[in-house]
């Protein structure tokens, strides 16, 4: 845990050409879609991003394709800068269905160039990355705070949480996603630095198969929003057998004593397996105290007949 402290991602190009070469060589994941918005795509700038290479989108806020924002790799896609159409709205968001993973392909990489430009007109707006399932249901998503330049997350929960870093404007970065639908957990990077490691992908049972991953721009102030947006290029989805999952043994640490007696303790392991919390006099006969999962971070144990023995073993171990 880093607390309060914010760790500036720096500009990345140097890993972006690194990180490219070693996909490449590795050879194990199949690319299932890749844009770089070039006309030989056909890609055409004259057009919103909408409806081009099967693009889709809500909201009426700018979208489109830009030449040379990043210098030498022709058009980009963008979202933001020119204001929506209709009144009372409060996000504009792109997406683009992928399909042709099989049932097996559990392990989904995300990789894009992005790159946010700071507004002129003084408003100062969020863009995110969000991951839906195949039923249209948002499972997480990363957002770029226009006003902070804090980067947060959020689960299913739509609790945003600070990532413990921040980003600068018009600074080139690639975007990493490592999504393990079968572990149901998640990871992102920029460059090389990791901001998130193994969160949960859903936290309500949602169903965990990939459906799209895109980009949104939220309007800070709906009635005048910024005239910021977002570029991003080098847009590649790949896909690959996830590995065995790894059985998350329990934990079990003594927090101390309440008020009233009970005897209290945190149970830690796999956010979504359930684990038994199980009590002893004599580590012999054993038995059972609560069943729970831990969550994102750790489950809350009580023993309030714990002051009735003079002593008491605790244990965890994976449910029945």
């Amino acid at each position: 845990m880093r607390g309060e402290t914010r760790r500036t991602i720096a500009a990345c190009w140097l890993a972006v050409s690194l990180g490219l070469a070693n996909a490449t060589a590795l050879g194990q994941a199949r690319t299932v879609y890749y844009s770089g918005f070039e006309p030989g795509q056909d890609y055409d700038a004259e057009y919103t991003l909408i409806d081009q290479d099967g693009w889709q989108g809500e909201g009426t806020g700018g979208n489109g394709l830009v030449e040379d924002d990043f210098e030498g790799l022709g058009q980009q896609g963008y979202i933001g800068y020119w204001p929506p159409e209709e009144d009372g709205e409060t996000f504009t968001s792109l997406w683009r269905p992928v399909e042709g993973i099989d049932p097996e392909e559990t392990k989904v990489t995300f990789t894009v160039l992005m790159m946010i430009i700071a507004s002129t007109n003084g408003q100062r707006d969020d863009f995110r990355w969000a991951v839906y399932n195949d039923k249209g249901q948002r499972l997480v998503t990363l957002d770029f705070d226009g006003e902070t330049k804090n980067i947060n997350y959020a689960l299913d929960d739509n609790i945003f949480l600070p990532t413990g870093y921040s980003f600068e404007n018009e600074a080139l970065y690639e975007l990493k996603f490592v999504m393990d639908f079968a572990a149901n957990n998640w990871s992102v990077s920029v460059g090389d630095e990791v901001l998130l490691n193994s969160k949960t992908l859903t936290t309500t049972g949602a169903s965990l198969t990939f459906g799209d991953l895109g980009p949104l721009w939220v309007y800070r102030k709906p009635e005048t929003p910024g005239n910021n947006y977002m570029v991003f290029d080098e847009y590649e989805l790949t896909v690959e057998t996830s590995a065995e999952p790894v059985e998350t043994p329990p934990t079990l640490a003594w927090t101390g004593w309440t008020d009233d007696g009970r005897a209290m303790l945190q149970l830690g392991g796999d956010a979504t397996t359930d684990y038994t919390v199980e009590v002893s006099g004599d580590l012999k006969t054993w038995i059972p105290l609560q069943t729970a999962k831990p969550g994102d971070t750790w489950k809350e144990i009580a023993d309030a007949e714990a002051p009735d023995y003079e002593q008491r073993f605790y244990r965890a171990r994976t449910a029945d």
